[in-house]
């Protein structure tokens, strides 16, 4: 008997309890979930591409380290 008047007791929450959640707590563990979890889910995969890119550089250098010399050095 006592609960059934407790909403008219109390009444609705105030407004400015609704305005200050924006869910930002939220918002920064998606963020985090959306960011982190394919690095480790593709994590082997990430790790190869990373070496190719290396490799590139490396040809890259290579091909350019004669041609600063001459010019610079």
């Amino acid at each position: 008997m006592k609960q059934e008047n407790w909403p008219y007791k109390h009444g609705p929450p105030p407004e400015e309890l609704r305005e200050s959640d924006n869910g930002w707590p939220g918002s920064w563990l998606l963020l985090a979930f959306v960011v982190v979890a394919p690095l480790i889910y593709f994590g082997p995969q990430l790790r190869a591409v990373e070496a190719w890119f290396v490799d590139v550089y490396r040809a890259i250098d290579s091909w350019v380290t004669p041609v600063r010399e001459l010019l610079f050095g």
